[in-house]
């Protein structure tokens, strides 16, 4: 038996005990021989589920996808070298977005740094600040005491994870040969923590500026404005409640949950894109107020509206102390947790202004589309997806186009619906991965899970369709063969549009499907597209809806 290969072993297993005792029930593992006694380790532990992804890029937006779905830390396993390289795309979306991850990579011992030994790279501080925390740690030690630290670093990680604010944090495990014992691991020598639940801390705004922002608003007219990464039932009923009180009217983003579930839709837009192209209705309707949660909007003209109120009192409210205002225009930022935010605010004196401000926003007009007029192939998509998937799914959207469908088509309604996107860098690579990442929490709970995603956003997540098997999950992808977005911007007066931004793949999507064994169905008009979902709603597995939209 070899030494150092059994003391590899329980050093790794010292560290994810300390994970598991910190509440990570999942691993992602992409295989190699450095990180083998990270794998070992992991195997053995009853408690975690692991995973295999061959490639480290899909596997770590499958995590992404999972720790969103669970909304706590997933742990991802890879070996030395460009392999922990090819995660820091997702480590960016968790970084921006949000997202705990655990990156344990392995790597070569000193020794084998800087002279020439293969699959050897600096990866200290490989992720730079897209991490919330960094530790290299030291080749394995035999120690008690060395066990015990490194137990309490795995649910110190776990912590840096998820607050103040969520994110990936690395942790950098180099590793002696040989790498493989010759017996097993004895039972006595697995090691077994005390849980340590990775509670946090909610932060509540003061009494003071409780009475201040209520001092600001009350009886002026104002308005709500709610983004993506919150979608919490709590905060909806009590925003909505804030804004019953205060006449506001409250701008959905689609992400911001708020525009599907059975809390009062009365003060909700969704029509605010289409409203607020209306110059006169903007000069008129200038707020005194604006009260901000989440991300920024998806809506260029939502956007455009809140920079031209620059008069009006901006305030932001974030758990987290991100200050999310590209727009400059923030006068008061509030670090609180939304939905107690709302709660105690409601509590201080506040005067509703006159019903026309809110009717201005949210009665029905007939500037839509004429009823005469066909609807465009995307509005009918997005109308019959939203229709037809069950109560309590999820909607995962791709960027470029899908998300503005959705906000602009998606509408509001009672079914509860949960929409979601990597929105943290707006980024098209790893989508696929990330959608079968929420399928795996999704099929404990017996949730449906959908995507609307482009082409091109299937095409660079291709190699994530390997996770498909075992899955089920209904992918309508929508083909404007390529660069679809960049139609919308001044690109596409260029002569040299069709070359650097049209980039058509004509890549055959029912090849597609067959070679990852999926189900697959094309749709030319969209009045087959409701028909064709149904199907692939009863189809076991990973089903592939392709429509083909106008070029």
């Amino acid at each position: 038996m070899s030494d150092q290969a059994m003391m590899n072993l329980q050093w790794c297993d010292a560290l994810l005990c300390g994970l598991e005792a910190a509440g990570v029930s999942d691993v992602v593992i992409s295989p190699g021989s450095r990180n083998t006694p990270l794998i070992l380790a992991a195997d053995r532990r009853a408690a975690l589920r692991c995973h295999v992804q061959i490639d480290e890029r899909c596997a770590a937006f499958y995590a992404l996808g999972i720790a969103r779905a669970q909304h706590r830390p997933v742990a991802l396993i890879c070996t030395s070298g460009s392999a922990p390289g090819n995660w820091h795309p997702a480590v960016i979306e968790a970084d921006t977005g949000g997202t705990p991850l655990i990156l344990l990579s392995a790597d070569r011992p000193w020794e084998l740094q800087n002279n020439g030994a293969n699959q050897s790279i600096d990866q200290i501080k490989l992720f730079g600040g897209s991490v919330r925390g960094f530790h290299a740690l030291p080749p394995a030690e035999a120690t008690p005491q060395s066990t015990n630290q490194l137990m309490q670093l795995g649910v110190q990680a776990v912590h840096q994870s998820l607050w103040p604010d969520p994110g990936p944090v690395h942790i950098n495990v180099p590793l002696r040969e040989p790498l493989v014992p010759a017996e097993p691991l004895p039972e006595a020598a697995l090691f077994s923590g005390q849980p340590a639940p990775s509670r946090m801390p909610e932060l509540c705004a003061t009494e003071q500026q409780l009475l201040a922002i209520a001092h600001q608003i009350s009886g002026q007219p104002g308005v709500i404005v709610c983004g993506g990464g919150i979608d919490s039932t709590e905060f909806n009923r009590q925003v909505t409640a804030l804004a019953t009180i205060c006449g506001a009217p409250i701008f959905a983003d689609p992400l911001s949950g708020l525009r599907f579930g059975e809390h009062d839709l009365s003060h909700v837009v969704v029509d605010y894109d289409t409203r607020l192209r209306d110059a006169k209705l903007t000069a008129d309707l200038q707020p005194h107020w604006i009260l901000r949660f989440g991300a920024m909007p998806v809506s260029k003209q939502l956007q455009q509206f809140l920079q031209q109120s620059s008069a009006a009192q901006h305030i932001l409210v974030d758990p987290t102390g991100r200050w999310q205002d590209p727009l400059h225009h923030t006068s008061e930022m509030m670090r609180a947790a939304p939905g107690s935010f709302c709660r105690l605010l409601r509590q201080q004196e506040l005067a509703a202004v006159p019903a026309q401000w809110l009717y201005a926003f949210v009665v029905p007009d007939s500037r839509g589309i004429d009823s005469a007029e066909e609807a465009p192939l995307e509005q009918t998509i997005v109308q019959d997806l939203i229709s037809g998937l069950p109560d309590g799914s999820i909607l995962f959207s791709g960027n470029s186009l899908p998300i503005r469908y959705l906000d602009s088509y998606s509408g509001k309604r009672s079914k509860p619906l949960q929409v979601v996107a990597n929105r943290g860098a707006s980024g098209i690579d790893g989508n696929v991965s990330t959608l079968l990442g929420m399928a795996v929490e999704s099929e404990k709970q017996d949730v449906t899970v959908a995507a609307l995603i482009g082409d091109l956003t299937l095409y660079h997540d291709m190699n994530g369709l390997l996770a498909a098997k075992d899955l089920n999950a209904v992918i309508v992808v929508l083909n404007n063969h390529g660069g679809g977005i960049f139609k919308q911007l001044p690109q596409s007066q260029l002569p040299q549009f069709d070359r650097y931004w049209r980039t058509d793949t004509e890549i055959d999507l029912q090849k597609v499907a067959d070679l990852y064994a999926l189900e697959y169905f094309r749709v030319e008009q969209g009045a087959d597209f409701s028909g064709v979902l149904q199907k692939a709603l009863h189809h076991e597995g990973v089903v592939l809806i392709e429509v083909m939209m106008n070029a």
